[in-house]
């Protein structure tokens, strides 16, 4: 957001300086006066455009299905699910943001309410479908919208005089430029720029209505009218004045100004060159927004114990077409393991599009943020020697020495859900490394269900001693997906977090899947143990699933919650898939 109203303020300037040393003297009053209404507009309009025929060109990335080998290891529990914020920090940027734009609300508010004052006490008439207001022991003069406010101290021929100037203001409806840019001033208050252009604007009306009186009266008599009056000014800014101290030596010399010749409207072709130009840097300033995120994404790797001094990153060459959304404080925190190196690719499920590619070294963890609305899949290849190359015009990141790749089968969907209380903005942890060669992977292609996976397997993953207190729901198809590594047997217990209560124990042997289904609503952790000879014992009257020969044990420090978020489009059932495996340098916990 800083970025984009560092970019409005730059362009607001850039037109600004143009319009000053180009357009102010010329008198070419329609044409400023649509100059300065419509750029500040376009400065708002112009970061948001991206033109496609100014940036590099290159095809679609296509994939194909790989067997999936994300695993997560005792050393560090990360459940691959869903993160929503449910408890935002104070917005202090928007507070204060807010703040302002109340008190600039205020003031129009009071101006308004000191115009209804001014025409509340004095004494109305009308003129031709005109409201003349005349103003007790004053020799003010200024109009806004369809009224005309004049002292009664002005004589005849001034009065004369004025309202032909006024009447200019009215018809040619100033008024709404004015209240233009109150509203500017109350959407964007901390910006100078646009109090510059209300004072443009303000001096272009007069320079519109000098113009028209003196086609109609003495232009040498209505000059001395504007040295010789003894006048005030009035403090609401938006009304048109026809006494102004700051403007009446312009206006003088504008009235006696030569018209300028039309050629000298080709000077507004200018913009065309200003705008394309401001296009091409709009269109092409993702390359920035990386350097950007890769200088954020370093500041939290700093914080990090890495064994090696490179720190994972987004290379140039295969991210010239990252997409990013500086809105959305989102992230994918991706830890990567100690066996291999890695290539991670996020692609896109509705355009098989790559939308950022990250490189990680061993043993390290990057936040990949700022990533736009939509449903990604995970593209992962484990080797040693980065390089790239390009396929088809196309900048692609891969490792000489390649050990496997996969593609994950999980969805990550970013989209937000919007609730009745609150905005969810997903956010997801994933850890990565290569345990096994592929040759050794086990055969993933039945996950559809109990039976195909659980098969007859059932009473032994869930035995009956430790579960007598289970919580199942059959109305919620969910699960908790979990696969474990050949080195070791595990027990899983999941426990509330409110009553610290397991409602389901599930003993899973070794390179084996199960899907732990039908958990009721609830935010639940992970308590897993690690070893072998499987055990049963009763404490305290309840019954325990152990192991004899116990390895490691640890509790998750990852929230899994299965609470159903109800949307406009139907109901968001969340499951969660792990997978569990134990090192021989893992420690005791």
């Amino acid at each position: 957001m800083l970025y984009y109203l560092l970019q409005t303020v730059i362009f607001q300037v850039l037109f600004l300086v143009l319009y000053d040393v180009f357009h102010k003297k010329d008198t070419f009053f329609t044409w400023n006066r649509l100059y300065l209404i419509i750029t500040p507009l376009l400065s708002l309009v112009l970061p948001f455009i991206k033109i496609e025929a100014f940036r590099n060109q290159t095809s679609q990335v296509y994939v194909t299905k790989l067997e999936r080998v994300i695993t997560i290891s005792s050393e560090n529990l990360v459940v691959l699910g869903t993160t929503g914020i449910d408890q935002n920090p104070t917005n202090w940027w928007l507070v204060l943001y807010c703040a302002g734009a109340g008190l600039s609300l205020l003031l129009l508010i009071l101006k308004f309410y000191k115009l209804n004052v001014l025409k509340t006490v004095s004494f109305k008439t009308d003129l031709n479908n005109k409201r003349i207001v005349t103003l007790p022991n004053s020799n003010q003069a200024f109009s806004f919208w369809n009224s005309i406010y004049l002292g009664d101290a002005l004589s005849e021929a001034e009065k004369k005089q004025i309202l032909i100037h006024e009447i200019v203001h009215v018809e040619q409806k100033h008024s709404l430029d004015q209240v233009w840019f109150e509203l500017l001033k109350i959407a964007l208050w901390w910006n100078p720029i646009i109090h510059i252009y209300q004072s443009r604007i303000t001096i272009l009306h007069e320079y519109i209505a000098d113009a028209t009186v003196i086609a109609t009266i003495d232009k040498q008599n209505y000059i001395e009218q504007l040295l010789n009056v003894t006048f005030q000014t009035q403090e609401i800014t938006f009304v048109n004045q026809f006494f102004n101290q700051s403007l009446i030596k312009k206006r003088i010399l504008m009235l006696q100004k030569s018209k300028s010749k039309t050629i000298a409207k080709f000077k507004y072709l200018l913009l065309i060159p200003v705008i394309a130009g401001i296009l091409v840097y709009t269109s092409c300033n993702e390359e920035s927004n990386q350097l950007t995120n890769t200088i954020e994404n370093s500041k939290n790797n700093e914080s990090s114990d890495y064994s090696n001094s490179s720190i994972s990153h987004e290379p140039q060459c295969p991210n010239q077409q990252s997409s990013y959304n500086k809105n959305l404080d989102n992230y994918l925190k991706v830890r990567n393991g100690k066996s291999s190196e890695a290539i991670l690719d996020i692609i896109s499920t509705e355009t098989s599009e790559r939308i950022r590619t990250i490189h990680f070294f061993k043993n390290q963890t990057f936040f990949v943020r700022n990533i736009p609305e939509g449903k990604y899949t995970i593209n992962i290849k484990y080797g040693d020697n980065y390089a790239e190359k390009t396929v088809d015009g196309v900048c692609i990141a891969y490792f000489k020495d390649e050990k496997t790749n996969e593609i994950g089968d999980d969805i990550l969907d970013f989209n937000i859900l919007k609730t009745e209380k609150e905005i969810n903005i997903p956010s997801y942890n994933l850890s990565i490394d290569m345990l096994k060669k592929e040759s050794e992977l086990p055969d993933g292609s039945s996950e559809e269900s109990n039976t195909t996976v659980n098969g007859d397997n059932y009473e032994q993953a869930e035995p009956k001693c430790p579960n007598q207190n289970s919580k199942y729901d059959k109305n919620l198809d969910n699960y908790l997906r979990i696969t474990t590594g050949n080195t070791t047997e595990v027990i899983v217990q999941i426990v509330t977090l409110d009553t610290e209560k397991s409602i389901r124990t599930v003993y899973i042997k070794r390179n084996e899947k199960y899907f732990v289904r039908n958990i009721p609503e609830n935010k639940y952790r992970l308590i897993i143990s690690y070893g072998d000879n499987y055990g049963e014992k009763t404490v305290d009257g309840l019954c325990i699933a152990y192991f004899k020969d116990e390895k490691a044990n640890e509790i998750g420090e990852d929230i899994l919650d299965f609470t159903v978020i109800k949307t406009d489009k139907g109901k968001n059932v969340p499951s969660y898939n792990i997978t569990l495996d134990l090192n021989d340098n893992d420690p005791i916990h």
